[in-house]
């Protein structure tokens, strides 16, 4: 048996595209009793619970009309065909670089970007069918 080559730990946060982000706010703040992370014009991050690594397993919801998030993320993603905005997937902030060569290794073009009000380092690539996929680490020092 291979021994696998995923250095994934764990969910990170699931994140999904809504025609009317405060109506999906308040059902998911005061209906399902998720707690606001944190709230901007075009998205708001729910915690769901504690996570890997000091970071929170998160649900986000992101405004289906504003794009440029997905746009500049990779040109193989196209807004129009899925709801799906992304999902991350928790990676020892250790890891980072030694799954960041992998990734590139397999011929893979990647966005590496910081998050510090979050305190988390990402890379993003889209999977065959144009849906963002982040690898997070989660980095107290940022």
């Amino acid at each position: 048996m291979n021994e696998p080559t995923s250095r994934v730990k764990g969910l990170g946060e699931v994140s999904i595209r809504v025609q009317d982000l405060d109506m999906m706010q308040k059902f998911y703040e005061e209906v399902v009793g998720l707690q606001v992370l944190r709230r901007e014009e075009n998205y708001v991050f729910f915690k769901i619970a504690e996570g890997y690594g000091g970071h929170t397993q998160n649900l986000a919801l992101f405004a289906a009309k504003e794009r440029t998030f997905l746009e500049n993320k990779s040109s193989q993603l196209n807004p129009e065909t899925s709801t799906l905005h992304h999902i991350a997937l928790n990676v020892d902030l250790e890891d980072f670089e030694k799954e960041k060569e992998r990734l590139e290794g397999l011929g893979l073009k990647l966005l590496v970007a910081e998050h510090s009000w979050i305190h988390v380092r990402s890379m993003y690539i889209p999977d065959p069918e144009g849906n963002l996929v982040e690898f997070v680490s989660y980095d107290e020092n940022l």
